[in-house]
């Protein structure tokens, strides 16, 4: 079971650790059962304690939804994280970020995660948004610090625009990934969507005229 991460320097209060071991146990109730086939009882059953405890930590079922979300999307990019960029040519950096992504899309966890999500947010609106904050969006600005390092560093011609680089990568990548693991279901390894990531670099090389 995953756990959340926290600095070697922190000390976790027992009401912290009372909350992360809730969150930690209804994020894979949700993931198991949805959002429409989980109860706050069934979540009680399943930590201990009590309804009341549960809803003095995240108020709602609603809440609690959002915060199951932020969670699994910080679960996700952990050794997202840990990548370093800074020290490789601008191609190498985009491959090693797009096969971290196809690395958690492909993942039968993340299939469950966004089904989550998806559903999800025809219930509560803010699931979504919270999602893209901490999860698209951080892969977008990842891309786009790896293209700013490199346009100080010349290798970006002066005048090309690389605004919407990060957005075009990730969501044309990711479009393909869920449309394979959660719309058709297949199962997949990240060595099958390596020609696709060698191709959408390639036109990424050529639009912004790599010196």
């Amino acid at each position: 079971m995953p756990q959340l991460h926290r600095s070697p320097t922190s000390t976790p209060t027992r009401s912290e650790d009372r909350r992360r071991n809730l969150l930690i146990t209804a994020s894979e109730l949700f993931l198991q059962q949805g959002y429409d086939g989980l109860s706050m009882d069934a979540i009680v059953a399943a930590a201990g304690g009590s309804k009341a405890t549960i809803y003095r930590y995240f108020g709602s079922k609603q809440a609690l939804l959002v915060a199951v979300v932020e969670y699994l999307c910080e679960d996700f990019i952990i050794d997202l994280k840990q990548l370093d960029t800074s020290g490789v040519e601008l191609a190498r950096g985009l491959e090693m970020i797009l096969e971290q992504l196809v690395a958690v899309v492909t993942s039968p966890r993340h299939v469950s995660f966004y089904r989550l999500v998806v559903n999800g947010s025809a219930h509560v609106p803010q699931v979504g948004q919270t999602w893209y904050e901490h999860g698209p969006k951080f892969w977008h600005q990842l891309i786009a610090t790896l293209l700013q390092e490199q346009r100080q560093r010349g290798a970006i011609a002066t005048d090309a625009s690389t605004s919407e680089v990060p957005a075009i990568l990730f969501d044309a990548l990711f479009s393909h990934l869920t449309t394979r693991t959660v719309m058709l279901g297949q199962t997949c390894t990240a060595k099958a969507f390596q020609p696709m990531i060698q191709e959408l670099i390639a036109l990424v090389m050529r639009r912004l005229q790599v010196a």
